[in-house]
């Protein structure tokens, strides 16, 4: 008998039938796992979703225990008609118990783990408990008598307060242990991955090189992912550190705008001077902070209709410092005003990513251009994406006299994290936000490249109409709206700042009181009250937009005017504030304060106007 491996084509048999083998366990061990890694993620979307009503029902219970301490000082006060269900303190209780009622009974239908199962149905005994124990109180207030009525008040200083911190309890409980479960349920997804790296490695030992290139082209591409998620969450951490600093330092240049014009209105004619400079300078420093906030923008994005041709003359400002002497930079701005919808900050950015590739690209020097003008696009304009209608549009071109691109590399230019560049010198980030910016505003992009000879990458944006000039802030003294006497409340925690917002508003015609933090708003309030509401939106311990909350509550006309170092932090979906919400950036100069207060009073129901 001869042995297969004893000749040569037996040999390569064997060898065959082990790397048949090896493909046919790689198969089944890539069906088993993505099998595995479908249920566990399963169950971890299903975890997730728990979490997130979890929280969503502990959210609805401190709002209904807020209505409900109001309707029981009004019981325990013995307020007329307290128990009606159209008093407000009570109608608001009810529409907060319903708002739980439904986020509970969303969180019942969810499956869930025994204990936190027990936990919810729990939660629904106390729930039930809570509000039968109320319909007795409400039965005994109305009974209109002295005894009847101290037992309502009985019931809802003591067991009312024991069922409220059991539906506490457990609604802490619940976000407690679904958050476990969603942990331990990415736990087992993170363990199916080390089982399938070891059983790859197992099967390398067997089928030698092909089972070891799997499993280094999979940790290469797990390594890929890893640093991808660590560069997204540095650049987070550095948006969110720009942003805190931009805060601060924003106040800081506000107290010296404002205690520079201060001192220039009684200083000589040369200390003037002395102090323009100063004023020139914090205003440079002002518009250095916005631009640096435009690298960080990402929700709260303010389109407007602006000249482009004012946003190129202001980044071309920055290029010009930036870009070094090695690069000639020709900026070709439109002949005739062009008015586009947009973020003027994110065009800047647009620019500079542009301008900072540019450079990159031309590291022996060369040639940036940047021109503006206006085109008119066909219907399926050949190149562009995404496609475009037929129409005039925008055109900014920017063109280097680089290395060029390959067109391998053209095609993945607009890739997140894409970058040809050595690691460490850049994110791959540049140009993909680019496409985004332009894109978010209804334009289009096309890129042209040569190796050798350059780039070109032209942007298309929909010419818009310009609004209604709006009102200038840098208008003569004597043009500047004065209030007659209105009242205002000033809240800021930066004493200079305040003293100095008082200062020119008490100038203006204004009778000014101010506040360091939210409960001294609340106590100076309730003493006197106030036409207008001048709040910082970041404060410890009570933020603007929950002092004002507060305050409508019994007040619900008076206008409010937020102040804020940083505008981007605080707007947009589940943020402080609204879009829609009046906010005065810092730094602001005096007549930009005293616009922005004759603006909120004239637009504040009731008619209460501040007259020039």
């Amino acid at each position: 008998m001869t042995w297969p491996w004893k000749n040569r084509t037996g040999k390569r048999l064997l060898i065959n039938a082990a790397l048949i083998a090896v493909l046919l366990a790689v198969a089944v061990l890539g069906y088993s796992v993505s099998h595995r890694q479908e249920t566990m993620a399963e169950d971890a979307q299903r975890a997730q979703q728990l979490a997130q009503a979890a929280q969503q029902v502990k959210f609805r219970a401190a709002d209904f225990n807020g209505w409900q301490t109001a309707y029981a000082l009004d019981i325990i006060r013995a307020v007329p008609e307290a128990a009606a269900d159209n008093s407000p303190s009570r109608a608001k209780f009810l529409d907060a118990a319903a708002a739980f009622d439904r986020e509970l009974s969303a969180l019942e239908s969810l499956p869930a783990p025994p204990e936190a199962a027990r936990t919810v149905t729990a939660v629904r005994a106390a729930f039930t408990d809570f509000m039968a124990l109320d319909r007795k109180v409400v039965k005994l207030y109305r009974s209109d008598g002295p005894g009847d009525r101290k037992a309502a008040s009985e019931f809802v200083l003591g067991p009312e307060i024991q069922l409220y911190e059991q539906i506490t309890d457990g609604c802490d409980a619940t976000v407690s242990l679904s958050a476990a479960a969603v942990d331990d349920s990415f736990t087992r997804l993170e363990s199916v991955g080390a089982d399938t790296r070891r059983h790859i490695i197992a099967l390398s030992v067997i089928a030698a090189g092909l089972a070891l290139v799997s499993v280094l082209l999979a940790q290469a591409r797990q390594r890929l992912v890893e640093e991808r998620a660590r560069e997204s969450q540095r650049l987070a951490s550095l948006g969110q550190l720009a942003g805190g600093i931009a805060h601060d330092f924003n106040n800081v240049l506000a107290i010296i705008l404002n205690y520079t014009g201060f001192v220039a209105e009684k200083a000589s004619d040369e200390t003037r001077k002395d102090l323009d400079h100063i004023s020139k300078a914090a205003e440079r420093a002002a518009g250095l902070t916005a631009q640096l906030l435009s690298f960080i923008r990402h929700e709260s994005i303010r389109p407007e209709v602006f000249d482009v041709n004012a946003a190129i003359a202001e980044a071309h400002a920055m290029l010009a410092r930036t870009l070094g002497e090695h690069i000639e930079l020709v900026v070709v701005p439109s002949p005739a005003p062009l008015k586009i919808c947009a973020d003027a900050g994110q065009i800047q950015q647009i620019l500079v990513n542009l301008a900072v590739n540019a450079r990159d690209a031309m590291p022996d020097g060369g040639t940036l251009v940047i021109t503006a003008t206006t085109v008119i696009l066909e219907e399926n304009q050949a190149n562009v994406r995404p496609p475009v209608k037929a129409g005039r549009y925008f055109q900014l071109l920017v063109t280097d006299t680089g290395g060029g691109m390959s067109p391998e590399t053209l095609d993945r230019i607009f890739e997140p994290f894409f970058t040809t560049k050595p690691k460490g010198y850049g994110t791959g980030l540049g140009l993909a936000t680019v496409f985004e910016i332009v894109t978010a505003a209804g334009g289009s992009i096309d890129v042209s490249s040569k190796l050798g000879i350059g780039t070109t990458f032209r942007l298309y944006f929909p010419v818009a109409d310009a609004p209604p000039e709006a009102v200038s802030a840098t208008l003569a003294p004597s043009a500047v709206p004065h209030g007659s006497g209105q009242s205002v409340l000033i809240v800021e925690d930066e004493p200079a700042l305040s003293t100095s917002i008082a200062r020119i508003l008490a100038a203006g015609g204004y009778q000014v009181r101010s506040a360091v933090n939210g409960p001294d708003a609340l106590a100076a309030h309730a003493y006197d009250g106030c036409d207008l509401l001048i709040v910082d939106v970041v404060m410890p311990d009570m933020s603007g937009p929950r002092l004002a909350e507060i305050l409508h509550r019994t007040h619900p006309r008076l206008p409010v005017l937020y102040i804020s170092g940083y505008i981007d932090g605080i707007l947009g979906p589940n943020r402080l504030c609204t879009p829609e919400t009046d906010v005065l950036e810092k730094p602001f100069t005096a007549n930009q304060l005293l616009i922005a207060v004759s603006k909120a009073l004239a637009g504040a129901p009731g008619g209460i106007t501040a007259p020039a």
